[in-house]
Order: C-alpha cells, then sequence, then structure tokens
C-alpha cells in the first residue's frame, strides 16, 4: 500500500466527519470510483510486489478499513460503484458521451506525469487509460510522451510496465482458471458469484489492454 494512496482515504475519512458533525450521522457513504481491474491489481508478474502492486481500493482492504472504523463507532460505509467494470466500460457506459470525449485530453492518469508535465504513456495507469479509450471508440486522447509503444522496448528500466502486461497477457491465454492467479492480490468475498463477477472483471480488464498491444504491434 502506498502512503499516498491511504491519505487520499484518510482524507476522506477527515471530510466525511466533518460533514457528520453538522448534518448528522445519516450521510455516511464514502464513493471510491475505481475501475475494477486495478481495485484488484493482481501482480502482473511473480516479482511485481509491494510499492509495485499497490492494492488500497481492493475490496479486501476496503472492507477491512471500514470494519476497524467502525468498531470505533465512526460511522462509514466506503462503495466502489465501478467495482465489477473495467476502465473501458466506464468510458462506455458514461452517460455524457460528449463531455467524457472533451475531457479525456484533459485528464491525468500517468504515475510519472509530475516529472516532465505530460503522461509517459508507457506505465501501467497509463497502458490501461490508453487501452480503455482504444475499446471506448474515442480518438482523441492526452498526448504522451511515448506515443508509438514499440520503442520503448529498447529504453532499458522504462519498458518494465510493458513487458510486465504483455507478460500477463500471455500467462492468461495460456489457462483456463485464473482464480488463483486473482487471489494473490489479497482475500475475496465468500460470496461465490461476486468472487466470479471480480474474476471477469479481471480478464475483461486484461483483455482490453491485450487489443491494445496488438494494435500497437507488442503482442
Amino acid at each position: 500500500m502506498r502512503g499516498r494512496s491511504f491519505n487520499f482515504l484518510a482524507m476522506a475519512m477527515l471530510g466525511l466527519s466533518v460533514v457528520q458533525r453538522i448534518n448528522g450521522n445519516d450521510i455516511n457513504k464514502i464513493f471510491i470510483p475505481e475501475n475494477g481491474y486495478i481495485s484488484l491489481n493482481p501482480p502482473l508478474t511473480r516479482r511485481r510486489i509491494g510499492s509495485l502492486s499497490t492494492r488500497t481500493t481492493h475490496p479486501n482492504f476496503l472492507r477491512k478499513i471500514q470494519n476497524i472504523l467502525n468498531d470505533v463507532r465512526f460511522n462509514v460505509v466506503f462503495i466502489n460503484p465501478y467495482q465489477m467494470k473495467t476502465k473501458g466500460e466506464m468510458l462506455k457506459e458514461c452517460k455524457d458521451q460528449k463531455r467524457l470525449e472533451k475531457v479525456i485530453p484533459l485528464t491525468v492518469s500517468c504515475s510519472n506525469w509530475h516529472r516532465k508535465g505530460i503522461q509517459c504513456g508507457r506505465c501501467v495507469p497509463c497502458i490501461i487509460r490508453r487501452a480503455a479509450v482504444l475499446a471506448s471508440g474515442f480518438s482523441l486522447d492526452a498526448k504522451y510522451d511515448s506515443e508509438i509503444l514499440r520503442y520503448v522496448l529498447n529504453d532499458g528500466d522504462a519498458k518494465d510496465d510493458l513487458l510486465a502486461l504483455t507478460a500477463a497477457n500471455i500467462r492468461i491465454s495460456k489457462i483456463n482458471d485464473h482464480s488463483r492467479w486473482v487471489r494473490e492480490s489479497g482475500p475475496l468475498p465468500d460470496q461465490e458469484n461476486e468472487r466470479q463477477e471480480l474474476f471477469s472483471v479481471f480478464s475483461r480488464g486484461l483483455a482490453e489492454v491485450g487489443v491494445f498491444l496488438k494494435k500497437e504491434k507488442i503482442l
């Protein structure tokens, strides 16, 4: 878990506590709009652990934080309305497609954006984003430092995320049951139907990336 991600939750809880003091305890929901694939964030390779696979919106993590807060009588419910959606599905199902089309180029997903003031285009968040934009049919996206991903393959450490996502797509194409893989990111809900939905959003999320990598002639 990254400290920055936890700080986002902490600030939301602080804001909620102020609202509850003013308006009463009935307001108790914190919405965390994260796509299901990134929320689960199973390790792409065997060595991607720790800070390389943060899971601050994983359903198990949110459930544990919520239970701790409830135990100390802080009334809060964490809700991720997109837990069972890929990023591409989130874009496709947005009700205001015209506004979304205008907003997409103005948004930032990159984990390295602060370094050059431009999104790198090759980190995991960037690749997930680019795959989602392709899947949703939008033609206009933000500018990227690495517009052509094939060139990244010759760029030392910069290719690590790209290789990991490529390896993950190759791996998932060779296995029928990827439930164990998804469980590597943490315990899953007891309900069988909910677990199956999580397995499905994981495979659909990787499939979106696979289509994008094929377009970029990586796969």
